[in-house]
């Protein structure tokens, strides 16, 4: 087990050859991505879903909490199932089970960096920071005059600062994931992690430097992610997400969630005669998700005097029909884009449709898969 001083990165992996497999252990599914690089082209060769409300006595679309068994026992299903094997398989840790933050501290040498770092962490961390996995880098400086704090517009002097990303696993998180990859009896030579920001960020934005938002989507919480010039300048989490619709709309309906659920991935928020109360309903929930996505965006820009140009939708929600029209009211005169991981990938062409639909919730998946490749 690394000790909380043991770079979170050697734990990643990167630059293997063969087939490699992303997994993605979600709250409501699990989903798998096998690629493989074959000349120049990265090649889906398989992928594959599986609901894990059923497991826990629930309905698929729901947000469950199954213990760490289970999970494993799921996966092996759909591993399975699939007829899947890879050499290498990487896995994707919940953002909510890590720590993510960005911190200005003094432009010093890394030898006082090494010593700042855990006692900086401290201040976010809730826990012994014995207790966790510890990694930090340093982000690149912004480009001069274009975007600068607004400190440094009011003539504060801001120099000699640098921009440090922290971030942290609880060492029992990690444990956790190790029992269920080993008891997954996941095929391949290894198994890496990545906090699943990072796989969702390579798998939609790309050499995008830009302004971007990500709006991960997902069952029971909305991840966003702020990426300016290339790199993470900002995370949140709103602890609402796509089933709060769907339980929302079982009660108002007074019809079951199975119902709820079919009705809202049917119809989705376009504003049809049939799909009206959908659009209700939906609506509230996605504005007050947005609003929140707003302020959070609106501090960075005020902060740093700059726009995003961008908000890219990813995760089960990003699915729902007719989603672009809800995120323009909050965010106007801004790209609204449904993310597409899948693109990046050489696909059969007769997949495509299934596919282009399938490919906002295969985000973290498709980017765990890419980060196996890379060199």
């Amino acid at each position: 087990m690394a000790s909380f001083l043991d770079p979170i990165t050697k734990l990643f992996g990167g630059g293997h050859k063969g087939a490699i497999l992303g997994i993605d252990i979600g709250s409501s599914f699990i989903k798998v991505v096998l690629v493989e690089k074959v000349g120049e082209k990265v090649v889906l060769k398989n992928y594959g879903e599986i609901a894990l409300g059923p497991r826990a006595g629930a309905s698929a679309g729901q947000a469950t909490n199954l213990p760490p068994e289970k999970i494993a026992e799921t996966l092996h299903d759909l591993l399975k199932e699939a007829g899947i094997t890879a050499q290498h398989t990487l896995l994707a840790i919940p953002f909510s089970a890590s720590l993510l933050t960005v911190v200005e501290l003094p432009e010093v040498g890394k030898k006082e960096l090494d010593s700042m770092i855990p006692i900086e962490a401290r201040r976010y961390i809730p826990v012994p920071i014995s207790e966790v996995s510890l990694d930090w880098w340093i982000l690149p400086k912004r480009k001069a005059g274009e975007k600068v704090p607004a400190a440094a517009a009011s003539g504060e002097k801001v120099l000699g600062k640098i921009e440090v990303i922290i971030a942290a696993i609880h060492n029992e998180v990690i444990s956790k994931y190790e029992s269920i990859k080993r008891n997954a009896q996941i095929p391949g030579e290894g198994s890496h992690f990545e906090i699943e920001i990072f796989s969702t960020l390579r798998a939609v934005v790309g050499r995008d430097l830009s302004p971007v938002l990500v709006a991960d989507i997902g069952a029971g919480s909305t991840k966003l992610a702020l990426v300016d010039e290339g790199v993470v300048r900002g995370s949140h989490v709103i602890s609402m997400g796509s089933q709060d619709i769907s339980i929302a709309l079982s009660r108002s309906q007074a019809i079951s969630f199975e119902k709820a659920e079919e009705l809202k991935c049917r119809v989705g928020v376009t504003g049809d005669a049939e799909g009206r109360d959908v659009f209700v309903v939906a609506e509230l929930l996605l504005s007050n998700i947005m609003n929140e996505a707003k302020r959070f965006v609106e501090n960075y820009e005020n902060k740093y005097n700059t726009k995003i140009t961008k908000v890219i939708l990813v995760g089960g929600g990003a699915r729902l029909k007719g989603i672009e029209k809800i995120v323009e009211k909050n965010f106007p005169n801004t790209s609204i884009v449904i993310g597409d991981p899948f693109a990046r990938l050489d696909t059969p062409a007769f997949l495509a449709p299934t596919l282009k639909e399938l490919s906002p919730d295969f985000a973290v998946a498709v980017g765990l898969a890419l980060k196996g490749l890379e060199e």
